[in-house]
């Protein structure tokens, strides 16, 4: 009887041991967790007028707008630096009205216009590990913008023509498709400015911009 117990005892302890699963030796990281990586983003903005900007020349919403960055991701470290390049595009008619020309007063109606080609450098600072599903960022840029400023009498235009610098700040998040993937969306909202003064602009072109873009990323 005794060993009977005993060897029951015995099967008791070893065969839940034999059943489990054989521990794993070691795991392999991912490669976007071993090596710096690369990003390319291509983005779509809806921006909105603000400030002196918006009360003085266009207070219309601007659906006209798209960038692309390339983006280095930095080993070992929360930051990442990268470089983006885009157009925007703001414009708003006004109602006809009497104005005072070079050739006399001529009535027209006026259409106000400013496009930007801005080539800025970025760095954003990620509050999780590189390789998280989500991925929460801020960001400061800087750089240049090249402006276009047009205003439009009927069938007459004043123009003006400057590269002028730019700055931003943003948050945003990205959001792989999958763990370990390589695509994902990168959705951010940014306050931009430009350094200009010209005629009905006199501090500035400022904006607040809300984007979404497809990334893919490689290493």
């Amino acid at each position: 009887m005794k060993r009977i117990i005993i060897i029951a005892l015995f099967l008791g302890s070893v065969l839940p041991a034999l059943a489990q699963e054989k521990p794993r030796l070691y795991t392999i990281a991912s490669p976007f967790e071993r090596y710096t990586y690369y990003l390319a983003t291509a983005r779509y903005t809806a921006a909105i007028p603000m400030g002196s900007f918006k009360d003085n020349y266009i207070d219309k919403a601007s659906f006209q707008n798209a960038s692309i960055s390339i983006e280095w991701v930095l080993r070992n470290s929360p930051l990442s630096i990268g470089g983006e390049i885009g157009s925007t595009y703001f414009e708003k008619r006004v109602p006809r009205a009497l104005y005072e020309g070079p050739d006399g007063t001529i009535s027209a109606v006026q259409t106000r216009t400013v496009s930007q080609y801005p080539v800025e450098l970025f760095a954003n600072y990620h509050f999780l590990p590189r390789n998280s599903q989500v991925q929460p960022y801020v960001q400061v840029s800087a750089g240049a913008s090249i402006l276009d400023y047009t205003v439009y009498y009927g069938s007459l235009a004043s123009q003006d023509q400057k590269v002028r610098f730019k700055y931003g700040v943003g948050v945003g998040s990205k959001f792989l498709f999958k763990k370990d993937g390589s695509v994902g969306l990168d959705v951010r909202v940014k306050y931009d400015a430009t350094a200009y003064k010209y005629d009905y602009i006199d501090k500035g072109i400022s904006s607040v911009n809300g984007s979404i873009g497809l990334f893919y990323r490689w290493w």
